[in-house]
């Protein structure tokens, strides 16, 4: 299982967008901390801890607010358009007890059959929405490929959950492919169609053969018939 980053927060006294700017320039990123039925909290954190924790990939940390530990789920965070750097975040507190829904990253194990041959594995999902309590949250779900041959997929009913955990997304959505080169494949069609073409030629030739014959009969045919005539006469 995964373990939490712990990010220590302080409550901001002070709110709005003066005070928001005041607390970036302290280093600091304002964030706001929501509690089912209780109002929101208003929080600031470490600037360099809080990228540490977003560079995790995790969607839920561990923040102590007044040295109490407790469970967020990271809602929204909000970048400047231009240079990316972090100007607040959103929490959602959640109960160590109770399972909640988020989405998990997915990772291909093990080398396939068909890549052997000269396949590609092409990933069509990079996560899947679970259910589960947060100190059952994995990092990321592992989709064994070893056994896939060329041109077959892997579905979301082919992942193995570990214990207690709960699968929301649809089971029969693909997750994993296993195709052949893009070139072979054009090669293949180039192939057909040159082959169709060579048939449809043979015909034609056929075709004008056989006018062509048919032509010089019809033209010999009066000849025979003035011979004839003149014989008689």
């Amino acid at each position: 299982m995964s373990k939490f980053e712990k990010l220590e927060v302080d409550i901001r006294k002070e709110q709005g967008t003066s005070a928001a700017r005041r607390t970036r320039l302290r280093d600091r990123v304002p964030a706001i901390l929501y509690h089912s039925g209780l109002e929101a909290t208003p929080l600031s954190m470490d600037k360099k801890s809080l990228y540490k924790a977003l560079r995790t990939g995790q969607m839920i940390f561990e923040v102590l607010v007044d040295k109490k530990s407790q469970f967020v789920l990271l809602k929204e965070v909000q970048y400047h358009p231009v240079t990316d750097e972090v100007l607040h975040v959103d929490f959602q507190k959640v109960k160590e007890d109770e399972k909640i829904s988020l989405e998990v990253a997915i990772r291909s194990a093990g080398e396939s059959q068909g890549v052997k041959l000269g396949g590609i594995l092409v990933q069509l999902l990079n996560s899947v929405t679970i259910k589960c309590k947060p100190s059952e949250i994995p990092e990321f779900l592992e989709v064994d490929v070893t056994d896939m041959e060329m041109n077959t997929n892997l579905s979301v009913k082919d992942i193995i959950l570990p214990k207690d955990v709960e699968m929301i997304t649809p089971e029969d959505i693909a997750v994993m492919s296993v195709q052949e080169p893009k070139e072979e494949q054009e090669e293949e069609v180039s192939v057909e169609m040159d082959e169709e073409g060579a048939e449809d030629s043979e015909d034609s030739s056929d075709t004008t053969e056989g006018e062509e014959s048919s032509e010089k009969t019809e033209d010999s045919a009066p000849e025979s018939d003035n011979k004839s005539d003149g014989d008689n006469q």
